[in-house]
């Protein structure tokens, strides 16, 4: 129990709500799915949503910008990883350069 007038923030609601409402087992299984996701025949956008859907599920691995860029980056399909051809640091930069391929 938080002391009256505690301002809950949205960190400490997920991890109240994830313990409370979500069973391991089903977290290990987003999880597992989500290190597996790899492009193949999604279009840039459709992988993208899913990248940041199953990625909750797995904060410890886009805890910043560039390492959420970089898992991004690993799981785009190989031609396009040709043509993107550089490091991106930034998440956005890197879905506007895929999106514009």
């Amino acid at each position: 129990m938080q002391p009256a007038g505690h301002q809950v923030r949205w960190d400490e609601f997920r991890v109240a709500f994830r313990a409370h409402y979500l069973l391991p087992s089903l977290i290990e299984l987003k999880q597992r799915e989500f290190h597996a996701l790899r492009q193949g025949n999604m279009s840039v956008l459709e992988y993208v949503q899913a990248f940041v859907r199953l990625s909750q599920y797995s904060p410890e691995d886009v805890d910043t910008d560039p390492r959420r860029a970089a898992r991004l980056l690993g799981g785009f399909d190989p031609t396009l990883l040709t043509h993107l051809g550089r490091h991106y640091d930034s998440f956005t930069e890197l879905v506007d350069a895929a999106i514009d391929m």
